[in-house]
């Protein structure tokens, strides 16, 4: 029986539920809006409450990587002792809703990076400390987080570009070649412009990493690597329009300490520096 670790299976369910037939998607939908009943209903019931056949049942759980019924089930109740504790009530107004946006990330970093493969963190962080040649990639809200990480990066020592222009980035791309890394950041693993830079760098013959928070997506299917973080009460529909960024922020903050510890002299060396030029352009 393939291992689930605790917090998992809800991340897995909700990752993966866009990539599923409508059939099987409505009984995803039941997975998780019953979750803390899951070990009460049948197979029979759920197929009921999802409009669909108790052979769906089976087929979605089988879909999401299960056995069967049973063994999500089961799961389900263990994991419901990993749960979190209820976050008290935020104080009210706008110092309210801040606070509760931070409690919020809290209890939730266990789902957050339930899904991410320790194997795929370290073939990336090699990939990007040994590329040739480094290229970032994020459009829409993940545009930012793809300056940053570049940013990020060059002031360790690894120089990366990170073109804004969408036939920019395609052209870039292009000109990739093997050895060469294009990083691509793109929280919905879907945005037909990012699909195409990656494509092009794939043609190319370039190593492709992709950070995403849906396991199957066009972007996922194409990578190299693939580094899974989201968060876990976001569906797919949520992700598009709330299209929160803080999982992948944070990765890319750990992607960075890796990469400088892999680099190691090199980017001391490249540190240094940096705090060197800061110091000379900070006033008194």
């Amino acid at each position: 029986m393939t291992q689930h670790a605790p917090g998992e299976v809800v991340a897995r369910i909700r990752s993966l539920q866009p990539s599923l037939l409508p059939a099987e998607q409505a009984v995803a939908a039941v997975f998780l809006e019953h979750t803390d009943r899951m070990v009460e209903l049948s197979s029979a019931q759920v197929a009921e409450l999802a409009g669909a056949s108790r052979a769906t049942v089976v087929r979605t759980c089988q879909s999401l990587g299960f056995t069967g019924y049973q063994q999500l089930r089961v799961l389900l109740a263990r994991d419901a002792g990993y749960a979190p504790a209820a976050r008290p009530p935020a104080a009210v107004g706008p110092a309210g809703t801040v606070a509760d946006t931070f409690a919020q990330v809290a209890s939730a970093v266990s789902s957050m990076t339930a899904l991410l493969d320790p194997a795929a963190v370290a073939d990336a962080v090699r990939a990007i400390a040994a590329a040739r040649r480094m290229l970032v990639v994020g459009n829409g809200l993940s545009a930012p987080l793809a300056q940053d990480a570049a940013a990020r990066l060059g002031g360790i020592g690894r120089p990366a570009e990170a073109p804004m222009d969408a036939i920019g980035q395609q052209i870039a791309a292009a000109l990739l070649e093997p050895g060469d890394v294009l990083l691509i950041i793109s929280g919905s693993g879907a945005n037909s412009s990012t699909v195409r830079v990656a494509q092009a760098a794939v043609d190319a013959g370039a190593t492709l990493l992709v950070v995403t928070a849906f396991a199957r997506s066009p972007l996922a299917a194409m990578a190299t690597s693939v580094l899974v973080v989201g968060m876990g009460d976001l569906s797919f529909r949520a992700e598009v329009t709330v299209a929160t960024r803080i999982p992948q922020t944070i990765l890319v903050e750990g992607l960075v300490a890796a990469v400088a510890e892999e680099l190691g002299p090199r980017a001391a060396a490249a540190k240094a520096l940096a705090l060197e030029v800061i110091g000379r352009n900070l006033d008194e």
